[in-house]
């Protein structure tokens, strides 16, 4: 079996900074988690939660397009995608009296834009590092999540909690996997 072609300034990065992405599939799991136990908790506690992924989200992904300023021309994307969910989860803390439609929308159309912004991330990734198809997962995953919440914005909180739950489970499990295997990627 041939070993994985891996670009020297991107393999390291990943290694380098493989607790970022141990940091995001943590609070994906904690929303997922917090979701399942307070599945019955009010509007503002669920929009709280949401606002408060999203800010360590994008908080993580400038830090993560910081770092890959020198060592990656696309670093920008991360950036992008980084302050779009800065700006969504703010924009939630603002308006903490959204409706559920909004509240619905709001994270539908930046699950969608996140996940084709991750896509085209790994894909890009693909050609550094062999077989990556955990950040594949997370945007294709964001993007599905993003189109069900569109398709049905009315259907109450109770769904979007359940969405939620399992776009966090999935996204933290996934983000761990790939921590864990940036983490033991060559020096």
């Amino acid at each position: 079996m041939d070993a994985p072609l891996l670009s020297p300034g991107v393999a390291g990065g990943l290694r380098r900074y493989w607790w970022l992405f141990l940091i995001r599939g943590l609070f994906g799991l904690a929303l997922g988690v917090l979701a399942l136990v307070f599945p019955g908790a009010t509007l503002a506690v669920t929009v709280l939660l949401i606002g408060a992924y999203l800010v360590v989200d994008g908080i993580v992904l400038v830090a993560k397009a910081v770092q890959a300023f020198r060592s990656d021309a696309h670093w920008w994307v991360l950036l992008l995608e980084g302050i779009l969910s800065i700006a969504v989860g703010l924009a939630i803390f603002v308006w903490p009296g959204l409706s559920v439609l909004t509240l619905a929308l709001l994270v539908g159309y930046w699950a969608i834009i996140s996940g084709v912004l991750a896509i085209v991330t790994a894909l890009r990734l693909r050609r550094h590092v062999a077989n990556e198809w955990l950040y594949l997962l997370y945007g294709i995953v964001s993007l599905v999540f993003g189109i069900l919440v569109l398709l049905a914005p009315a259907t109450g909180l109770v769904y979007i909690v359940l969405m939620i739950a399992i776009y966090g489970f999935v996204i933290g499990f996934a983000m761990l996997a790939l921590a864990f295997r940036a983490r033991s990627l060559p020096a």
